[in-house]
């Protein structure tokens, strides 16, 4: 097992995808109150995950109802490549209903926690016991399985580590340790990683939610502490505050830890759309890695400093993730912004020129309480204009006072 626990960044120098992200945007995100993906949305967001490098899909909750059942069968006839999971209960019917759906893998999970004091030896024995006859359903219908423990991260540490063991001795290919309600921070996301690994001699999947803003942070805590498999979903679409987002997994990955996982990630801001259209759940502007204002620039000095040079403020480039840099006139815009600006618009200014513009700009800025429209600009501009002819005719019917 020592090498499971490797230092992260001699473990990264191994395999060219030492990790495996598995998205759940199909399930967990599902399970978002008041989402609902139709059939056929279901299948488009799994070509798109497909089509982007996702290497394992959990596709959905075969014991659901037959609408779940037929999205389930109809994605894993397409064998768009990454593997397919359904997530089971620790029950055989479950078990045969995802085998009959055609599925690659089965999830099987059960929650050791929130067992009575009083009978949780007894709790845990019967817990164990489920876990062995859909263990034994999924053997029959030659189907591997991941074991998840729900609740993982507030059950106790023996007993937590007496699963990890039953489920390897069980077969399973994979324990999925689950901090479903969040309670976990990165330190103790490392750690409990850690233990597990030392222990029970199993790969190790880390599922996290984002009650407390960590979900990224502690997925990536339990990389380093030698998890092999991650949870993501599409902009982080879960149960309740969601999971950590796909984008930001890889991303950080790539340029955190110099760990490319070969996505194409040029078509994250599309897929991110899509299931944000699916979903009926906005993509917040400051969203992070697909984002509208990730490369939305107003603050004069960060405008001037990406004109000169991108990377003064960018981490990466905006077309790496399908999106576009925009420079915004606002109150904080400095007077290298409105040349710029203008220059889009074939109108070179001078100094003198866009001073005056910019004064004018902050004030509907202010005014408005937001940034300025491009067709806003032309009007301040027009306005300029007149004012300009105005003033040149009031000094010249000056000059020609004076003359008489």
């Amino acid at each position: 097992m020592a090498g499971r626990a490797q230092p992260f960044e001699s473990r990264f120098q191994v395999a060219r995808h030492p990790v495996c992200l598995v998205d759940s945007t199909l399930r967990d995100g599902e399970q978002n109150a008041g989402v609902v993906f139709a059939t056929q949305e279901k299948v488009r967001i799994a070509r798109l995950l497909a089509e982007v490098g996702v290497r394992e899909i959990e596709v959905g909750t075969p014991c659901l109802c037959p609408e779940e059942r037929e999205a389930i069968t109809q994605i894993s006839g397409l064998k768009l490549g990454p593997r397919v999971l359904a997530y089971c209960r620790a029950n055989p019917a479950d078990v045969r209903l995802a085998a009959a759906c055609g599925v690659d893998a089965v999830v099987i999970w059960a929650s050791f926690s929130g067992i009575p004091p009083s009978r949780f030896a007894e709790g845990v024995r019967g817990i164990t016991a489920n876990v062995e006859q859909a263990a034994a359903a999924a053997q029959d219908g030659g189907l591997p399985f991941i074991f998840a423990a729900e609740d993982a991260s507030r059950t106790r540490t023996d007993v937590l580590l007496s699963a990890a063991v039953t489920a390897r001795e069980l077969g399973a290919e994979r324990f999925r340790f689950c901090d479903t309600l969040s309670v976990l921070n990165p330190f103790t996301a490392f750690q409990r990683v850690q233990i597990l690994l030392e222990t029970a001699d199993t790969d190790v999947e880390i599922h996290c939610h984002n009650d407390f803003g960590m979900a990224t942070a502690n997925a990536l805590a339990g990389i380093r502490a030698g998890a092999r498999y991650v949870t993501v979903s599409v902009n982080g679409l879960g149960e309740r505050t969601g999971n950590p987002p796909l984008e930001e997994i890889v991303m950080a990955l790539k340029h955190l830890e110099s760990t490319d996982l070969g996505f194409a990630t040029s078509r994250f801001r599309e897929v991110s759309e899509y299931v944000a259209r699916a979903s009926s759940r906005a993509i917040p502007v400051w969203k992070a890695i697909v984002g509208d204002n990730v490369f939305a620039h107003e603050s004069g000095i960060h405008a001037d400093g990406v004109l000169k040079n991108p990377l003064t403020y960018e981490v990466f480039s905006p077309d790496e993730v399908g999106l576009t840099r925009q420079l915004v006139v606002g109150k904080h815009s400095g007077s290298r912004t409105i040349q710029h600006k203008f220059q889009e618009f074939g109108i070179d200014l001078t100094d003198v020129e866009a001073d005056d513009i910019l004064s004018r700009a902050r004030q509907m800025a202010v005014e408005l309480k937001r940034a300025l429209f491009d067709k806003e600009l032309m009007y301040i501009y027009q306005d300029f204009l007149r004012d300009n002819e105005a003033r040149k005719a009031a000094e010249k019917v000056g000059v020609m006072d004076d003359e008489a």
